[in-house]
């Protein structure tokens, strides 16, 4: 919904009545699903987890000094808690089928999965934790993570210090740079240099991994972006532009200027944003099948020969995006149905006895439709529905930012990319689209 301008709204307070401004805000908000105390709790965990993952190599080294690690995994035990809050609130309480579905879906996967890969206990726990924050994101039905203030300052320092630490990389030699830690009998590298094509390293910055790092810059921002004037996001763009190109990130890098194209479109040239950001959002989907296009089309195609950059993805066509399903069908044909379980073909696998059979299936929804099967398939759809059942535009944005990201991102790693997902498909929950739409158009909220 296009901004307003500010409105003057008489409040009571003391017996005496007061002015306040309201502006209205680009995202729709609707507090009888999710309760103002729950969705408290929702963002703090939400931000535990976001600025673990900005600072997942500097604070792993920190916490290791103190031998403190274990404390690395509080906002995921906290993220157990949530899953059942979804359970019961969306998916009992409010009879969401897709809530349902995804309930269902997730426990069945676990079954499949303990079974299929013959999981120890800790593989067990890394497959259900794998999944956990996904349910944090998809909690907050109705709500946006914008209407708190101190949230909103919170995911702009986020942004902010990744960036600064990307930026600050190439002339500071940080102290964890090829440390390995053990994680429970897993030796873990937590400051790992990684390189690109023609000899170009991969800075990581605070994150230490030039992907995540990259996702803690750009998507963060968009998120809050509307907060700020137009003079001060051009600003913003050119250190956010530069240490994407630090990050050697391509996919990011896309991303970014699809966000700078809609953004000088939207505030110069059209009149009705979430009317095109809606349109923009559908399309986005569009990304699923073309993938599966791309594996038929240019399997066995030397995309190198065109432009050597193109070698990423080359590599992907060829190997990684196909195996499980190759592998499925020769050796688990069932799997193709029922998918292989939860963990499989993701970083749970890499602690079972089927790690050989890894790789990294970088799309978030081959990695998920592999291991949740045709389920998946028919939640997809009720993620589709988010499109026109949400009046936000920041979770329209953000819906067709993640679709890109998602062509080679698989989104389980880190745990905010699972969390921002599910946000943004969040109002897939919502009981109606059009009454809700109607019903904010006629009382719209204030900040």
């Amino acid at each position: 919904m296009a901004t307003t301008a500010d409105e003057f709204v008489p409040v009571r307070r003391w017996r005496r009545p007061i002015v306040r401004t309201v502006t209205a805000e680009p995202e729709a908000i609707n507090r009888t699903i999710v309760s103002d105390r729950a969705f408290l709790v929702l963002v703090t965990v939400m931000l535990m987890f976001a600025y673990r993952d900005m600072l997942t190599s500097s604070l792993r080294y920190y916490l290791s000094l103190v031998h403190l690690g274990v404390l690395w995994f509080v906002p995921d035990i906290l993220s157990f808690g949530i899953m059942g809050y979804f359970t019961w609130n969306i998916a009992l309480k409010h009879r969401s089928p897709f809530a349902i579905l995804l309930v269902l879906s997730f426990t069945f996967s676990m079954t499949v999965g303990i079974i299929f890969m013959q999981t120890n206990l800790f593989s067990m726990f890394s497959a259900a934790k794998l999944f956990m924050p996904f349910f944090v994101g998809a909690s907050m039905v109705g709500r946006s993570v914008t209407e708190l203030r101190w949230v909103t300052r919170a995911l702009i320092a986020l942004f902010v210090i990744s960036t600064v630490g990307v930026l600050l990389e190439p002339h500071i030699s940080y102290p964890w740079l090829g440390q390995a830690l053990d994680n429970f009998g897993q030796v873990k590298k937590v400051g790992r240099i990684w390189w690109a094509g023609g000899g170009k390293i991969r800075y990581g910055g605070f994150a230490g991994e030039s992907t995540m790092a990259s996702y803690m810059m750009l998507i963060p921002y968009a998120i809050v972006h509307f907060r700020f004037s137009r003079l001060v996001n051009a600003l913003l763009w050119i250190p956010i532009y530069y240490a994407i190109t630090l990050t050697t990130n391509k996919t990011a890098l896309i991303v970014f200027f699809f966000f700078i194209i809609w953004y000088l479109y939207t505030h110069f040239l059209s009149a009705d944003p979430t009317r095109l950001l809606r349109r923009i959002a559908a399309l986005s989907f569009l990304t699923i099948p073309i993938v599966f296009i791309a594996m038929v089309v240019l399997s066995g195609v030397d995309l190198t020969s065109v432009d050597p950059v193109l070698f990423s993805l080359q590599d992907r066509i060829q190997h990684t995006w196909g195996f499980p399903f190759i592998w499925m069908s020769e050796n688990y044909p069932a799997g193709l149905f029922i998918g292989c379980g939860m963990g499989c073909f993701t970083y749970p696998m890499q602690y079972t006895k089927l790690a050989s059979l890894w790789v990294p299936v970088d799309n978030f929804y081959l990695s998920t439709l592999a291991m949740m099967g045709l389920p998946f398939a028919v939640f997809v759809i009720g993620m589709f529905t988010a499109v026109y059942k949400s009046a936000s535009r920041q979770k329209l944005l953000l819906i067709a930012m993640v679709n890109f990201y998602s062509v080679t991102v698989q989104g389980y790693g880190p745990s905010t990319c699972a969390i921002l997902l599910a946000y943004a498909f969040s109002d897939m929950f919502l009981p109606s689209g059009r009454n809700w739409m109607r019903k904010f158009a006629r009382q719209p909220s204030a900040s």
